[in-house]
């Protein structure tokens, strides 16, 4: 299954996200006490701009608008307590859409597909093996630890583990992971996830039975179901108009479970085009194939690389590649540094902000 891959660099924070994501983060902070008027003046927002249908926001700002939250509401686990009230109507179709998916499997399936509808950076990693599926956050480039607990971890596992309980409400993981150590309302994890929870770990994320994915769901409604993901393809499409082929193709690439053995038919099939259709829109944005499925090969070269659990030659095979030299090679080609060379240089990244 193709699931979007987060780029371990770190979510862009000039990337953007739906308006409909701030005026959820407004309903939680009204459910905490703190009137609407006051968050409005405190954070300096217009509410004709919170009101908007279509509009998108910068990263940036709306993680600014986080942070005034967790002041206002005094609340530290407001990303645990937030991630218990998203409903079907919260994230209006993509929440619903999943919700009623036939599948666990098909509801990851939409969210992989639809994600744009909510931002246009995927925030996750999805993994699937033979007995397990891992699904990993990302990290903020940039962002305080605060903001990575908030948003990446808080929400986004928060969220997959209502996924997962859509299909039985007594499924859990086998384990919640967090990279960061036990924050103090440490309490509140193991209350919402349970004594599965792990904290100084490589990734934040969960991992769960591989069995799940194809259960069927108890009250599925197939003709709920269609009505929304005809809604859905109706927005999304009003968005992907507006977004670059270069941009698609190195998405869809960047999805992969090896973008080095993905070829141009493949990703044009996705893209509903052929061949000679794709390379003359690529053209005409001064792009070739080869050119953006080197873009996402640095994306996923990256992204492994910073994991410190997997060795160079862990990462040189599971991108397709024959053997740690010809990686070594095409990585310092792409970037001008070498894989070791970019993970030391991350580290002192780390320890030095």
């Amino acid at each position: 299954m193709a699931v979007p891959q987060a780029e371990q660099v770190g979510i862009h924070r000039d990337s953007t996200v739906s308006v409909r994501v701030v005026r959820a983060l407004l309903e939680v902070v009204e459910q905490k006490g703190v009137p609407l008027d006051r968050f409005l003046r405190v954070a300096e927002l217009d509410p004709a701009e919170v009101h908007a249908t279509d509009a998108r926001w910068s990263r940036a700002r709306v993680y600014a608008l986080c942070e005034v939250a967790l002041e206002l509401t005094g609340d530290a686990a407001l990303g645990l307590h937030w991630a218990e009230t998203v409903g079907d109507g919260t994230f209006v179709p993509i929440s619903a859409l999943i919700a009623h998916s036939p599948t666990l499997r098909q509801g990851f399936e939409a969210l992989a597909h639809y994600y744009r509808l909510i931002s246009d950076q995927a925030s996750f990693q999805f993994v699937e093996s033979d007995d397990k599926v891992t699904v990993r956050g990302a990290r903020i480039a940039g962002g305080s630890l605060r903001m990575q607990r908030f948003v990446v971890s808080e929400m986004m596992v928060a969220g997959f583990q209502r996924l997962v309980r859509c299909v039985r409400a007594q499924a859990r993981p086998t384990s919640v992971n967090f990279e960061y150590p036990a924050p103090p309302y440490a309490a509140e994890y193991v209350r919402v996830f349970g004594d599965v929870v792990r904290f100084d770990q490589p990734f934040s994320g969960l991992v769960f039975d591989r069995a799940l994915m194809d259960l069927p769901a108890p009250h599925k409604d197939e003709d709920v179901h269609e009505a929304l993901k005809g809604l859905a393809e109706r927005r999304l499409l009003r968005i992907t108009q507006k977004t670059p082929y270069a941009l698609r193709v190195r998405d869809l690439l960047v999805q992969q479970a090896c973008p080095l053995r993905a070829d141009m038919n493949s990703i044009a099939r996705q893209l509903g085009m052929s061949v000679r259709s794709l390379r003359r829109r690529l053209a005409e944005e001064a792009k070739t194939y080869n050119d953006v499925a080197t873009e996402a090969l640095v994306i996923v070269a990256k992204q492994f690389l910073g994991d410190k659990q997997r060795t160079i030659q862990e990462t040189a095979y599971e991108m397709g590649f024959s053997d740690t030299s010809t990686f070594h090679r095409a990585f310092k080609r792409w970037t001008g540094i070498t894989p070791s060379g970019y993970r030391e240089a991350q580290l002192v990244g780390e320890q030095h902000p």
